[in-house]
């Protein structure tokens, strides 16, 4: 019997460093033949970049893809500066102090940003009044009876900020829930959809691209009765987006370009497609 498709995608996820070398390995070129591109930042985009660096490092051998654990959007733009990485992944665009530091963003995809559950939990829709209620706590039970359970994020996380942005009821539910004792809460987008995969009941926020790309057993919701999909997030039908951005040094290494150029070719473009993006 072969292995299930999901645990398979499942196995790869997250070794303490992720190298990509499958490249190396067919061209039998050893470690001393090589140049490392270090890639981190937000952990919604980490899946995707495994996927285009074991695209990459295929049709570019002397190269090898290393793509870090989560180190978040401010932790990659402080990164890249330093020398720390090659390539940060940021979800929203550099402040200007930020630009500040000798660094350019790039965007070079979007995703849907959804409300996620569970595939044992049996919805497939929402509202955002009913999100504000869940997290206000007068909403406690789904539809048979079992309990929710959101999963928070840190105050001044992006996802946070943008949940904060929906609606002034979310805002306001959000600083109740801060406030209520026992709520599960999660510091990475990885744990945050460790959590929600895990927890019974529980919801929280998270990409589309993440859940494709490294594939998650999740749900994304309807949200207003809106299919949070990469062609209506393209559309402008639904309307909550995660924007991706490289973050590079204003000079950049050869090998970080011929990376930039490869994640905007024809190949790294439907690698992106095929996991929930589209391009703006």
């Amino acid at each position: 019997m072969s292995p299930c498709p999901t645990l398979l995608a499942r196995r790869w996820r997250w070794p303490a460093t992720a190298v990509i070398g499958l490249g190396l390995v067919l061209s039998g070129q050893t470690q001393a033949d090589t140049t490392r591109i270090r890639i981190g930042g937000t952990g919604s985009a980490l899946g995707t970049m495994q996927i285009l660096g074991r695209a990459f490092t295929i049709q570019n051998p002397d190269i090898q893809v290393t793509v870090l654990p989560s180190l978040g959007t401010s932790g990659a733009i402080k990164a890249v500066p330093k020398g720390a990485i090659d390539i940060g992944l940021a979800s929203r665009p550099l402040s200007d102090g930020e630009a500040k530091a000798g660094i350019v963003a790039m965007e070079y995809a979007r995703t849907p940003l959804v409300f996620a559950v569970s595939l044992h939990t049996q919805v497939t829709a929402i509202t955002l009044s009913q999100v504000a209620e869940i997290y206000a706590g007068t909403l406690a039970s789904w539809p048979d009876g079992s309990r929710i359970r959101p999963v928070l994020r840190q105050p001044g996380d992006d996802s946070t900020r943008q949940l904060r942005q929906m609606s002034d009821a979310i805002d306001q539910a959000l600083s109740m829930a801060d406030q209520r004792p026992g709520m599960p809460f999660a510091t990475t987008d990885q744990e945050t959809a460790d959590k929600i995969e895990s927890i019974p009941g529980a919801i929280g926020m998270t990409t589309l691209g993440m859940i494709q790309s490294e594939g998650r057993p999740l749900r994304a919701l309807a949200l207003d009765g809106i299919e949070a999909s990469a062609d209506n997030g393209a559309t402008g039908r639904y309307p909550h987006v995660k924007r991706m951005f490289h973050v590079i040094r204003m000079t950049p290494s050869a090998e970080v370009k011929r990376f930039i150029a490869f994640v905007h070719s024809a190949a790294g473009r439907d690698i992106l497609i095929r996991n929930g993006h589209w391009i703006p």
